[in-house]
């Protein structure tokens, strides 16, 4: 079974601190659970790699094996050992949820209750797994990977709700911008929790980023896009202006450009630091040919 990569349209970094968060399915890029082969001769450095990974995660898991009493470790040391590998086209460090894939992965294969159908329960269970890469995650990606479906996240106390963005996505159009640099999600999730401490950049996160990431969703699936743009545009603001170190510098200038156009609003699509970062358009004709122009490498959603 294939588990696709995924855009986080809304919450980056505020999720963590209980923001709303707006994510999707991207199955350009997918990976899935396959065995080395033997009798192949010489097995690919990838493969090997993957497997060699899958053991520490599992040495790690059997250390803690508290925290995961949900997981079938003993299957899955059995079939480490017999060679099992994640075979994923989700670029690392991309901001596409490569971890989230194998998360996803994981829990459906080695769960022990996997007809659970609460979605919370799931989540803080992916969040759990996730965390032996990122150190904290909310769950966010491998949820949204392992049930393939748009997902909102409301907060923590309530339900994941699948909202219908159809009439958002017939408004509007997406793109991903290749920074072809690699991101660090472990480094800069830490770095950003740290910062948080400090009052002053607190407050900037608590009284300005998270309400703008939540008023942003609520007018997208409201459908109120007058808001909506004048939203994704402080949006944006805000990450270029207090997020320095999750946007290289080389795409600085694109995010200006783009706020004081109105053609295109960018924001971070994951942690940041390197990989995708994703671009919101009113006017598709015009953001393309920008982006040609600055010979940006681009993908339409």
């Amino acid at each position: 079974m294939d588990f696709p990569a995924k855009i986080l349209l809304f919450g980056e970094y505020g999720i963590l601190l209980n923001s709303k968060a707006l994510s999707m399915p991207y199955s350009r890029f997918s990976g899935r659970f396959r065995m080395l082969d033997r009798q192949a001769g010489k097995q690919k450095t990838e493969e090997t790699g993957s497997n060699a990974s899958l053991k520490s995660l599992l040495r790690y898991m059997i250390l803690n094996s508290n925290k995961f009493n949900f997981i079938r470790l003993d299957q899955f040391q059995e079939e480490v050992n017999q060679g099992l590998y994640f075979d994923s086209s989700i670029p690392s460090g991309s901001g596409l949820g490569s971890s989230g894939a194998l998360t996803a992965a994981l829990y459906n294969r080695y769960a022990i209750d996997t007809s659970l159908n609460d979605y919370r329960k799931i989540q803080s269970y992916l969040a759990g797994i996730e965390g032996c890469f990122h150190g904290i995650s909310s769950g966010i990606d491998p949820l949204t990977s392992l049930l393939k479906r748009v997902l909102l996240i409301e907060n923590k106390d309530t339900t994941v709700k699948t909202p219908d963005l159809s009439t958002f996505f017939n408004t509007f159009s997406l793109f991903l911008i290749n920074s072809h640099l690699t991101g660090n999600s472990s480094d800069l999730i830490t770095h950003f929790m740290k910062k948080h401490l400090e009052p002053e950049f607190r407050g900037k996160i608590d009284e300005g980023y998270i309400p703008v990431i939540n008023q942003t969703i609520d007018s997208l699936t409201a459908n109120d896009f007058n808001s909506f743009t004048s939203l994704i545009s402080r949006y944006s603001q805000f990450q270029l202006s207090h997020f320095e170190r999750m946007i290289p510098d080389s795409m600085r200038k694109y995010f200006s450009y783009g706020i004081e156009t109105g053609n295109f609003y960018l924001k971070l699509c994951g942690s940041g630091g390197g990989g995708y970062l994703l671009a919101i358009s009113p006017d598709r004709e015009k953001t393309e040919n920008y982006f040609k122009l600055n010979h940006l490498d681009y993908t339409i959603v």
